[in-house]
């Protein structure tokens, strides 16, 4: 009877043993592998990306393209003494598309319009990321009504509301 039971513990010791064994040899193999492979994609996902950025452009921004910068426009929100909006931006022009236009000059009636327009704008109209992309898209439906066809787009560099 005690010879069973030892018999018994020992191939339960063995057992145990066994299964620790095979899990530890499981799991060095398996981060062994796994960090090979891991090292191996990210070198070659590097390697392609290097390769690709070489030719990338834009063809909406090629050749022909410049960026202005616009100065601040600061002003106060309607309705309100207390808030105060910053707007920071720039235009992508199309200088084959200027004809006799002078870019200073349309920037600073540009300039002109945003003011005008941000001093139209309450609090309410700008929470939030709706409020921010009806700006962004009001802002560049103003830009392009000044510029017509040489502006291409109006990029806000950001804004700050107080």
């Amino acid at each position: 009877m005690i010879g069973g039971l030892l018999k018994r513990q020992s191939s339960l010791i063995e057992t145990v043993i066994a299964f620790v064994v095979v899990t530890l040899v499981a799991l060095g193999s398996g981060y062994i592998l796994g960090d090979k492979l891991v090292t191996t994609v990210h070198d070659t996902l590097l390697a392609e990306r290097e390769v690709e950025q070489e030719g990338i452009v834009n063809p909406i921004y090629a050749e022909e393209s410049q960026i202005l910068s616009l100065n601040p426009i600061v002003t106060n929100l309607l309705s309100s003494s207390e808030n105060w909006i910053r707007i920071e931006a720039s235009l992508v022009i199309e200088t084959a598309r200027l004809g006799d236009m002078d870019r200073d000059v349309l920037a600073k009636e540009i300039e002109q319009d945003l003011l005008i327009y941000a001093r139209t704008l309450g609090p309410r109209q700008l929470e939030g990321s709706r409020g921010l992309l009806r700006l962004k898209d009001d802002l560049n439906e103003r830009a392009r009504m000044r510029g017509g066809d040489a502006v291409h787009e109006l990029v806000l560099e950001s804004v700050v509301i107080q």
